[in-house]
């Protein structure tokens, strides 16, 4: 569909000698340069038709690609890429461009920042490819990538948590908005089956956060009226990511939060300033921190009294509660599964910033791409296209008979 009426309205993205650092030149020979060639980089980080290789640094070297694409910033997409990185230009978010320099080291001219919604035109083996970069709705700064490669279509997804009010009625134009009302084909979807089966039925984020909030005002119900009994509430997170339920918790009670100075450098370059507004890294303004998501368990949790009760004549914390947001903690009954034990408890939320199976299904529904090509556990691909295409079939059977 990048017809020559379309390229004349996008930008242009050129290689020429002076835009960007050859590989190898001017620098000292790094590991990629001696990489194995049976070190093959996979079909499902290859985008069809193009030389363009996305989350796949593992595999760089001269002779795959000078264009590659980052998603997101989570080590198992950015693994394999160094500070001495030379081997062509990254494509990503500005968010994650920032974060890549800032804690990878990376040089900022390999560095090139695609705006949100805009399509830009980039070159591969000497024909312009238009790309269009699309919220995933994951953690900060993660983009879906939409390529235009002439007549054809193709999504990739990174990871992403689908949501069609997010995806499709937005308030600024998205190709996925044509596709979805049939003005336009998806040829090929590189999907995130993280959740790839029946069982995972996720509350909507929504909910999740809801559930959560409801939760918390019943903690902070008991300490009411009695100022011998203080908690602390930990919620786990990952480098980047979870944000949203701990600083919607925060925002609903007109709580401030806690982070250590490394993760609060992370945040003040994704996130904008009215959310951090909301973090401070002074432990004793906070009754909530965000704790990395391992320490939310037993025998790590207790360690917590000592460095919150560690300053004279602060009233101290009687009680340590937890939050565990994960799509892996799904139950049966309610949202919230719940584990005490003393003055600790563990409340575990499925909140997760993965597309849910019911999700998935209604983003094929949406979208009806001609191929689907599954990023996790790929070696099981058909496999996941089986199920997914059953969950397809058991949707349109209940759509007509109701």
């Amino acid at each position: 569909m990048a017809g020559s009426r379309r390229l004349e309205t996008t930008a242009r993205i050129t290689k020429n000698r002076n835009d960007t650092a050859e590989p190898g030149k001017g620098n000292k020979r790094s590991r990629y340069d001696t990489r194995k060639e049976d070190w093959k980089c996979p079909l499902y980080k290859k985008i069809t038709g193009t030389d363009f290789v996305v989350d796949g640094f593992h595999y760089a070297k001269q002779s795959l690609t000078k264009n590659y694409f980052l998603s997101h910033y989570h080590s198992d997409h950015y693994g394999g890429l160094l500070s001495r990185w030379n081997m062509g230009t990254i494509y990503c978010s500005l968010p994650t461009a920032n974060l890549v320099s800032q804690q990878l080291r990376v040089d900022r001219k390999f560095l090139h920042p695609l705006v949100m919604n805009q399509p830009t035109i980039i070159e591969s083996r000497g024909k312009p490819v238009t790309v269009t970069c699309l919220d995933a709705n994951h953690c900060p700064g993660a983009v879906m990538f939409f390529f235009e490669i002439g007549r054809k279509q193709i999504l990739h997804v990174g990871d992403f948590r689908w949501s069609r009010e997010i995806m499709l009625h937005g308030p600024l134009s998205s190709p996925l908005q044509k596709i979805a009302s049939q003005k336009m084909e998806l040829d090929e979807l590189y999907l995130d089956t993280t959740y790839c089966n029946e069982k995972y039925v996720l509350p909507s984020q929504a909910k999740a956060i809801k559930a959560t909030i409801t939760m918390f005002e019943n903690e902070l119900e008991r300490c009411k009226g009695n100022s011998l009994k203080r908690t602390l509430h930990l919620f786990g997170a990952y480098t980047i990511g979870k944000e949203k339920i701990y600083l919607s918790v925060a925002e609903h009670f007109g709580l401030i939060v806690y982070v250590d100075k490394a993760r609060y450098r992370i945040l003040s370059v994704v996130l904008p300033k009215e959310c951090m507004k909301l973090l401070t890294t002074n432990k004793e303004l906070a009754t909530i921190w965000v704790v990395p998501m391992s320490h939310l368990n037993m025998k790590k949790m207790p360690e917590y009294f000592g460095i919150a009760n560690s300053k004279p004549f602060a009233p101290a914390y009687d009680r340590i509660v937890g939050y565990r947001p994960t799509g892996w903690s799904i139950t049966r009954s309610g949202i919230i599964s719940s584990r005490n034990r003393g003055n600790l408890a563990i409340h575990s939320v499925p909140y997760s910033e993965h597309s849910s199976f019911p999700e998935l299904v209604d983003c094929l529904a949406c979208l009806k791409p001609a191929k689907i090509i599954p990023t996790v556990k790929a070696s099981k691909s058909d496999e996941q296209v089986k199920v997914l295409l059953k969950g397809l079939r058991n949707r349109q059977t209940v759509l007509r008979l109701s």
